[in-house]
């Protein structure tokens, strides 16, 4: 029969050595544990092994590393033991994203021992506070948060980005929250569509229609996005902020335009309905593009040409750069960008489109 020992992780065997040298003494505080090779060759395990167990220690408070030296003993007073919950907030507004994004971060933390505590956000300043607070409460060891406008009202964030808090915005960022983000390649996602408009349906006036401000990193890069390549053809941008609830009634404004670019899949939805009420053949008298690639893209009429977004590896991504926040203290690059695809399909002109 197999032993306990060798039944467990090889990273966990390695981790409960280094934690029994700590605790019955034989590692001092300041003092260097073995290197990586030493621990590879006394385990005969790999790097990547020892490495985690490593990881393990030093994100639960044990060790603390100095890049290119080695890893140490933190002194008794400095070890916190670190709850293995992260606070996950998301938004209510889009379950494709948040959902995506949540299960994501799930498949990366939970098999390194930690659980995402999730709230929603609400647009509530107030009972948004409660919730982060809750969060705290929680001792949760970091953040995952998706932003919006109402954030700036909130003070505890903010109290949290100034005592340099482990948080990794995910999604967006806000004007004036400044951290770490994982986000879409927005402004490749939306020139890629905006040249599809002008180079192969020949759009000369297009319109940029958002819910949102620009003061959202995600709806500005993707203006920055089919501004560039209408600046590169010598065709005209316009942008035009909608009122949510009410986009029919404005349709009417933008009949005038070749093409009609939506900030999001269900914007462009609402769109394409207002002008087939006012009478207008899409993509024949107006071609409309979305963002997002939600699963009722491909079953409107005409389906809808969009871009594609992978909330999974949004949410794989932020969890790896928040663990590797709890471990080392800092990550190089604060902006980190996952690709987009363009989905061709009916709603700006074309009649075949590649199997999406």
């Amino acid at each position: 029969m197999m032993s306990a020992a060798k039944r467990k992780p090889l990273y966990k065997v390695v981790k409960e050595y280094l934690l029994n040298k700590i605790k019955t003494g034989e590692l001092m505080p300041d003092d260097r544990i073995p290197s990586e090779k030493e621990l590879m060759d006394m385990f005969q395990v790999s790097r990547i092994t020892v490495r985690k167990a490593i990881d393990e220690l030093v994100i639960e408070g044990y060790l603390y590393r100095l890049q290119g030296i080695g890893s140490f003993v933190k002194k008794k007073e400095e070890m916190r033991q670190i709850s293995n919950l992260i606070g996950v907030f998301l938004s209510s507004a889009s379950d494709f994203l948040s959902i995506g994004i949540l299960k994501g971060i799930e498949q990366h933390i939970s098999s390194l021992g930690f659980h995402a505590v999730v709230q929603f956000a609400d647009e509530n300043s107030s009972s948004e506070w409660q919730k982060f607070k809750k969060f705290l409460e929680l001792n949760v060891s970091g953040f995952i948060v998706f932003p919006h406008l109402s954030m700036l009202r909130n003070e505890l964030v903010r109290q949290l980005l100034a005592e340099r808090r482990p948080i990794v915005f995910v999604d967006r960022t806000v004007e004036r929250l400044d951290g770490y983000s994982v986000e879409s390649d927005n402004q490749k996602g939306a020139y890629d569509v905006t040249k599809h408009l002008i180079d192969v349906h020949g759009c000369k006036r297009i319109a940029f229609v958002t819910w949102e401000t620009t003061k959202v990193s995600s709806v500005r890069d993707r203006f920055r996005g089919a501004s560039l390549a209408c600046s590169e053809s010598n065709a005209s941008l316009t942008l035009i902020e909608v009122r949510r609830g009410s986009v029919r009634e404005q349709c009417r404004a933008l009949k005038s335009f070749d093409a009609i670019f939506a900030c999001t899949d269900l914007l462009a939805v609402e769109v394409m309905s207002g002008l087939q009420m006012l009478g207008m053949n899409i993509p024949k008298d107006i071609a409309v593009v979305g963002f997002d690639d939600l699963l009722f893209s491909d079953f409107v009429r005409p389906s809808l040409t969009t871009v594609r977004q992978y909330p999974e590896r949004m949410g794989e991504k932020a969890a790896a750069i928040l663990l590797s926040l709890l471990s080392w203290g800092n990550v190089p690059v604060k902006k980190h960008y996952v690709p987009t695809k363009l989905v061709v399909r009916n709603s700006c002109g074309c009649t075949e489109h590649p199997h999406s």
